[in-house]
């Protein structure tokens, strides 16, 4: 079963009771970042290079939010552990950025039985892929103001790269190659997060993400029941691309013209990945696109043929550790129940949300 948390009250009382029941959890994912920091520091050790990582992390502290500030506070304070380490487990793509694998489309209009759209997203990661499966939670959260939101993600993440607001709206987070990049911004699932609290139609939250500072480049899909758009972003900059014939596809390079200036380089896989060089190239990417638009292309779809597009064998990979569809008209949610990845493997669970 995946498992479901609740979490209700001021920012403070809500972080403290996620703390509290999802504690020791939270410290196996700060083991295995520490256990990952000795592997690559050598004779070092692993704490000098957690420090340093945590001082980082403290850094994007002025540019969070002050609700979500307590949140996180409320976190550590609830599972006993430093705010350094808890902010660590909410910026990390920040400061690495180095997940460019990730796959997600929207397909609607005539491409499904009711016009309405579909989302779909594999979120795959290089490295601690079998404890992020293993540990996904799916949260409710009732802010204490604004959208009541769904967030699928891992202990102690305050932020959301998977989501839905009661309004409607999905979101789907994906790494995107940008030479853009600033630590003087809101990290990238936590100013998502606001985005979903603050607006109740992709136009809104799409406006409210434009204008506030990032930090790095990321492709954001955006779908609500009749309308999707991907935001094409860099720490300062940003597009709109909307869907062709119904489809809209997304992995971790810019379509759009106006981006291209700002593209970066594809990193090379971080030490002691299992994936190959190849898994995070370009082409990889643009192969992975084209094989969405493939699948989607001249046919209708349900979250059924969602699913089988995003487990197809050129889609997934070793690194997909989260895989979940939305209807976002229906207030629906799938989600992959495997607990090895690709995650695509397991069956999917269907999940009402606010029933």
């Amino acid at each position: 079963m995946l498992r479901t948390l609740e979490l209700w009250g001021s920012p403070t009382e809500r972080g403290r009771r996620h703390g509290q029941i999802l504690g020791d959890d939270i410290r196996v994912l700060r083991r295995v970042l520490l256990t990952y920091l000795a592997r690559i520091s050598l004779y070092a050790g692993a704490l000098p290079l957690f420090g340093l990582l945590t001082w980082l992390a403290r850094g994007f502290l002025p540019h969070i939010p002050p609700h979500l500030r307590e949140e996180l506070a409320g976190v550590a304070a609830g599972a006993d552990l430093g705010l350094g380490s808890l902010l660590l487990i909410n910026v990390v793509d920040d400061l690495a950025n180095n997940s460019p694998r990730c796959s997600a489309l929207a397909v609607g209009e005539r491409r499904t039985a009711d016009r309405a759209y579909l989302m779909g997203r594999n979120l795959d990661y290089p490295l601690f892929i079998e404890p992020l499966a293993q540990l996904k939670t799916l949260f409710l959260l009732e802010p204490h103001q604004g959208q009541r939101l769904v967030s699928l993600a891992w202990p102690g993440y305050v932020g959301i790269c998977t989501g839905m607001n009661y309004a409607g709206v999905a979101l789907a987070q994906l790494s995107a190659m940008s030479r853009e990049r600033s630590l003087k911004g809101i990290p990238a699932a936590l100013r998502y997060r606001q985005a979903l609290e603050d607006g109740d139609t992709v136009s809104a939250v799409a406006a409210r993400v434009l204008k506030s500072p990032g930090t790095i480049g990321n492709n954001l899909l955006l779908c609500g029941p009749k309308e999707a758009v991907v935001l094409e972003l860099s720490a300062r900059h940003g597009v709109v691309r909307r869907p062709h014939h119904g489809v809209l596809t997304t992995t971790n390079h810019f379509q759009s013209p106006a981006m291209q200036v700002l593209k970066g380089r594809f990193p090379p896989p971080p030490p002691h990945s299992t994936l190959s060089a190849y898994h995070f190239s370009e082409a990889y990417s643009q192969a992975r696109n084209e094989r969405l638009q493939h699948l989607a292309r001249d046919r209708q779809v349900g979250e059924q043929d969602i699913q089988s597009i995003l487990a197809d064998t050129q889609v997934a990979n070793a690194g997909t550790a989260v895989s979940a569809i939305f209807n976002p008209g229906e207030r629906l949610l799938w989600v992959a129940q495997g607990e090895t990845p690709p995650v695509n493997q397991g069956p999917f669970v269907t999940v009402k949300l606010w029933n």
